[in-house]
């Protein structure tokens, strides 16, 4: 069971964060996260590594399933869900006849038309047109944002364990000035807010400081300064989501923590993962090279699919999981990619991009 750590009374809150096996600083910065009300998820799961309630509930009752036990008795839950619904569906097929003999047929004047087909297919060609991404100046850094949830941007940190869902690691190697939880984009109605999440050298946009706690509506054009990182905020060209005929578009994986890049095959299946030369295993995208970020990754964590022109991304049981851009991925569950997308290893992150060659 999660708890909301908000609604924790402060006095147990604050006892969690002085028993947290974190450093005075973290402690420091748990603290001043609270007061200002910048307390995300990832704030929660740090603190309640050692949950005083969740102390008290675990002692009262039998050891925990690991993780991904859990994992697999939801996906052999869901799994028996679909035969239950599949049979049924041809129970219902079976006795067609029967029923047709019961109830009588509704007059043809009385069923709604059907939607005209143009309008489904109108629909997602608007929305692919509305993505928005933020774009690193100095790497061409692509960060695709979602039209609904949020998304973390920081820079990974081995020490505490904080993995934001946007890792600038690279982007930031040379300034050191990004914070591990810097700043916040949430996305309502395809519209996209940023907010400081109290960052050391703070979040301009446009030249302006923001204060902590303070949302700004994000519009094309904006220029982002994340300490000394530039970022510009726009829509995402048709030629990326789209890429004409007659072009070559190359897919490849950026290692956000190094900079390293992984070429993907336009075809078959593509297994990442943390080599282990004790048994011999090299998966296809080997993260083993990626200094303290390669840690958190399992050996076989998660696959990608090539099916008809689209990359789909599965977790394969990883230990520590796998989110699509802030979103977790359940076991069993396949995904497509788009340009701008970013995969979220246990904390190892990976950007999802394409490069065009040819005209344009």
């Amino acid at each position: 069971m999660k708890y909301n750590c908000r609604e924790c009374p402060e006095a147990v809150r604050a006892r969690c964060i002085e028993e947290s096996l974190t450093s005075p600083s973290v402690k420091a910065m748990l603290h001043r996260a609270f007061a200002a009300r910048t307390d995300t998820q990832q704030t929660w799961e740090l603190l309640q590594i050692n949950c005083l309630l969740r102390r008290e509930e675990e002692a009262s009752r039998a050891p925990r399933e690991s993780l991904l036990q859990r994992r697999l008795r939801a996906a052999t839950k869901r799994e028996r869900a679909e035969v239950a619904a599949s049979q049924a569906r041809s129970t219902v097929i079976g006795a067609e006849s029967v029923t047709e003999q019961v109830v009588p047929t509704v007059p043809p004047e009385v069923v709604p038309p059907s939607p005209a087909p143009e309008v489904s297919r109108a629909r997602p060609e608007v929305r692919r047109a509305l993505r928005y991404a933020l774009t690193v100046e100095a790497t061409d850094h692509r960060i695709a944002l979602p039209e609904e949830g949020e998304i973390i941007l920081g820079r990974f940190d081995p020490v505490t364990g904080i993995a934001p869902d946007i890792d600038l690691s690279f982007d930031d190697r040379e300034a050191m000035m990004i914070s591990r939880r810097h700043a916040r984009i949430s996305a309502r109605n395809g519209r996209h807010f940023l907010e400081d999440l109290g960052s050391t050298n703070g979040t301009k946009v446009n030249g302006k400081m923001l204060r902590i706690g303070e949302r700004v509506l994000l519009v094309s054009g904006d220029r982002i300064w994340l300490g000394n990182c530039l970022l510009t905020y726009d829509l995402i060209p048709d030629w990326i989501s789209e890429p004409p005929a007659g072009t070559h578009p190359t897919f490849y994986f950026l290692a956000t923590f190094t900079g390293h890049r992984f070429s993907l095959p336009a075809g078959g299946e593509v297994i990442i993962g943390r080599g282990d030369p004790t048994i011999g295993f090299v998966p296809d995208v080997d993260l083993a090279n990626e200094g303290h970020a390669s840690t958190v990754v399992s050996r076989r964590h998660a696959k990608i699919t090539f099916w008809e022109g689209q990359h789909y991304l599965e977790d394969l049981g990883s230990a520590n999981g796998t989110r699509l851009n802030g979103m977790p991925v359940r076991l069993g569950e396949s995904i497509p990619l788009h340009p701008g997308d970013h995969i979220w290893l246990g904390g190892c992150v990976l950007a999802y991009d394409v490069e065009i060659s040819g005209p344009r």
